[in-house]
């Protein structure tokens, strides 16, 4: 009966976000659009948990997409995201996808100054990035979790419509303080280069959880990005996981940009799977 009532949650949730993942919006045709979006500009749900160990290791396979500006969507046709605990507190992650751009308009990347002109799908493997997260402090009392995570995007790497020109590095500062048996809160502040800006881009997000049941969490997320020489882009999402056992479980969620007037401008949405183990468990 549990399980029954989780399925139906879940293709509840898949109901709730189709229209982002089918949505395309109208705008004159041949109108020039940004590109340069990544996982830094998306909130999405993070936890700060200091306890990853030794041979613990997590598997997220991803599918999200982000409607752009004119007739164009951007999806990520998986996205894989491995981390690896190497001691105990450090962990080093890889990820990398499958990234395909449907458009009717003709497309270019400003901050690298290049064009994509074409009026048809592009897609191939996306830029990969290395990351090595530390567990810096576990919960006590008022003190919050704490870790690190440092975020390399590779360059050259992947097709070359969505290759960077030099390497980018993020450092991210995540936060958890929990005030309940069912309620939680993360959040973090960052800083980084996408590696085709030459400004640092700033980031931060807010993110409070809730336990409707024991397997079924509920959240939402606030986050901004901003640099030097571009506009603030402030953004929001609502979303859910829920837990089938210990080593699986499912995401979903749904946002967008706080300055739109449209939700279909500027919306994106994901479904995230992941898979837990510890290769040493006894």
């Amino acid at each position: 009966m549990r399980i029954f009532k989780h399925l139906l949650t879940f293709f509840v949730l898949i109901v709730f976000a189709s229209p982002a993942i089918s949505q395309t919006k109208s705008k004159e045709e041949n109108e020039d659009e940004d590109l340069s979006y990544g996982g830094i500009e998306i909130p999405g749900y993070v936890s700060a948990n200091a306890s990853f160990s030794f041979g613990s290791t997590k598997g997220n396979y991803k599918i999200n997409t982000l409607v752009l500006e004119g007739n164009s969507n951007d999806y990520m046709l998986p996205e894989f995201d491995v981390e690896v605990g190497i001691v105990d507190r450090l962990s080093l992650e890889l990820i990398t996808g499958y990234r395909k751009l449907v458009s009717k308009a003709s497309l270019s990347t400003s901050k690298s100054n290049r064009s994509i002109k074409t009026n048809k799908t592009s897609g191939g493997l996306n830029s990969i990035m290395l990351g090595a997260n530390v567990g810096i402090l576990s919960e006590n009392k008022l003190r919050p979790a704490m870790y690190i995570q440092n975020q390399f995007y590779l360059p050259r790497t992947g097709y070359s419509n969505f290759q960077n020109d030099q390497l980018g590095y993020f450092a991210t500062f995540n936060f958890e303080n929990t005030f309940s048996d069912i309620t939680y809160l993360d959040y973090s502040f960052g800083a980084g280069w996408d590696g085709n800006d030459p400004y640092a881009i700033y980031n931060f997000n807010i993110n409070p959880n809730f336990y409707l049941t024991d397997d079924i969490l509920v959240y939402a997320d606030l986050g901004g990005n901003y640099s030097k020489y571009s506009d603030p882009v402030n953004l929001y999402d609502i979303g859910t996981t829920i837990t089938f056992s210990d080593l699986f479980s499912i995401d979903a969620y749904i946002g967008n940009e706080l300055q739109t007037k449209s939700f279909a401008k500027s919306c994106f949405g994901a479904l995230k799977f992941t898979f837990e183990f510890n290769a040493f468990a006894e």
